[in-house]
């Protein structure tokens, strides 16, 4: 019981707690905002956030959508975030994949599941080669091996 009593002092004391990018952007956020993030709710909620908190693995404009989201979902109703999530992620493929890392990374599942969710969308009626395409990936196979793989497997390519 003292443990969650000094837990929320902590959380209290810090009202709000700058974010630093691995660009070195700054980004100001309320605590109970930025506790959206496990990874920066565990640092503050063991005391190892002093003055800023470093976000190597993020740059700052990638940083900026992620706290764009923050404020945005701790403040807002569930049908209106369903239809402005729709809009947030109108990016192109690479700010979605940093987005992604971000939220990875700072564990923030709600904003990683939305990404995640925005990709199979996007994927889930491509062929093969587009998929490849997309992901940048380049077939190990020979044309040989593909053309085996395609005539005994027909119905996965149908």
């Amino acid at each position: 019981m003292a443990a969650v009593a000094s837990t929320s002092a902590v959380t209290q004391a810090l009202k709000t707690v700058v974010l630093k990018s691995s660009d070195g952007e700054e980004f100001v956020v309320e605590s109970l905002v930025a506790n959206q993030s496990e990874t920066i709710k565990n640092m503050i909620e063991d005391g190892c956030v002093q003055s800023d908190v470093p976000v190597p693995n993020v740059v700052g404009s990638v940083l900026a959508k992620v706290v764009e989201y923050w404020n945005r979902h701790s403040s807002g109703k569930e049908e209106e975030l369903m239809e402005w999530d729709k809009e947030f992620l109108k990016v192109d493929r690479d700010v979605l994949f940093d987005l992604m890392n971000a939220a990875n990374f700072l564990s923030t599942k709600p904003l990683l599941d939305l990404c995640c969710q925005a990709v199979a969308d996007t994927i889930k009626d491509m062929s093969v080669e587009d998929v490849r395409d997309y992901f940048g990936i380049e077939s190990d196979f020979t044309e040989e091996e593909e053309a085996k793989i395609r005539h005994d497997n027909k119905w996965a390519f149908e």
